[in-house]
C-alpha cells in the first residue's frame, strides 16, 4: 500500500472532525453553560470601557446688535473632545447641512434683523455637537435666529 492510498482518507477524515467539530460549536449552549454565563454576568469582572455614557453637548448663545456669540461644551464620554459647529441659512431650502466644522468652544457669527419691506428673512441656525476621543458623538444642540439681508 502506497503512502498516498493512507495519506487521502486521513486528510479527508481530519476535514470531516474539524468540520463537525465547528459546526457541533454553533447553536445553543450545552446543559450547565447557562449558569455559568449567568453567573459570569452578575460578577464586576466586565470592562468599565462599557460603563462609560457618549458624550454630553451643551450651547449657550447670545445676540448683541448684530453679532451672535455662542459658548459650547462638552461632558461624560472620554476626553479630549473635537468640538463641531455647524451654521445653516435657511432661506426656505431647509435647515439641515451634512457639513460640521472642527472649532474650539467659542463661535461667532452675523446676523442683521431691521423691519423692511424690502430685502429677505431667513433664518440661521447654529448647532454644536462634540465628538470624544473614542469617536463617538454626542447629542447636537441647535439655537436658530431670525435674519435679514438686502437684495
Amino acid at each position: 500500500m502506497s503512502i498516498q492510498r493512507v495519506v487521502k482518507p486521513l486528510q479527508f477524515g481530519a476535514l470531516f472532525v474539524s468540520a463537525a467539530a465547528l459546526l457541533g460549536a454553533c447553536g445553543e449552549p450545552m446543559s450547565g453553560e447557562e449558569t455559568v454565563q449567568e453567573e459570569a454576568a452578575g460578577t464586576d469582572s466586565t470592562l468599565t470601557a462599557f460603563n462609560i455614557p457618549a458624550p454630553v453637548a451643551s450651547m449657550n448663545c447670545s445676540k448683541i446688535g448684530t453679532t451672535i456669540s455662542c459658548t459650547g461644551s462638552g461632558g461624560d464620554g472620554v476626553t479630549p473632545y473635537t468640538y463641531q459647529w455647524q451654521t445653516v441659512d435657511d432661506f426656505g431650502s431647509g435647515p439641515t447641512s451634512p457639513y460640521w466644522y472642527n472649532g474650539g468652544t467659542a463661535y461667532t457669527d452675523y446676523c442683521n434683523f431691521v423691519l423692511s419691506t424690502s430685502g429677505t428673512y431667513f433664518t440661521k441656525y447654529i448647532r454644536f455637537r462634540v465628538v470624544d476621543a473614542s469617536a463617538r458623538v454626542s447629542n447636537e444642540v441647535t439655537k436658530s435666529y431670525r435674519c435679514w439681508a438686502p437684495n
